[in-house]
């Protein structure tokens, strides 16, 4: 059986993924989806982040530094997380929103909790 996408569940997700782009046009779907991990696992490590993408433990440290304050070489990163020593661990680096990464956040809990299950019937935010 054949479930429908509704074209409000299209325009969400399309509308979500543009909001992606107002930080970067160019930004990598999974720099985006290291975000989403991170937001619904703060205090997650790197390596863990990697383990939950299924991509190896150099491309999450990457995706996080792309997410950080400082991406690589001195160029600036998008400021939405943070890595930080795990104080009982050391050499482990433990990943959390930022201030802006939790607007960001917000903005896209905007997105998608202005969406009705109801076709053509949407919340009206003030």
């Amino acid at each position: 059986m054949s479930t429908r996408i509704r074209p409000d569940e299209i325009a969400t997700v399309t509308r979500v993924l543009e909001a992606f782009r107002t930080l970067d046009p160019d930004l990598p779907i999974q720099y985006a989806l290291s975000f989403m991990t991170i937001a619904q696992n703060e205090g997650i490590s790197i390596g863990e982040l990697a383990e939950r993408l299924g991509i190896a433990q150099s491309s999450a440290s990457r995706n996080v530094a792309a997410l950080s304050r400082w991406h690589s070489f001195g160029k600036a990163g998008l400021d939405l997380v943070s890595a930080q020593e795990d104080p009982r661990e050391r050499r482990r680096k433990v990943v959390a929103l930022t201030d802006k990464g939790r607007a960001f956040l917000d903005e896209l809990r905007g997105i998608v909790g202005n969406v009705d299950p109801r076709p053509d019937l949407r919340r009206k935010t003030a």
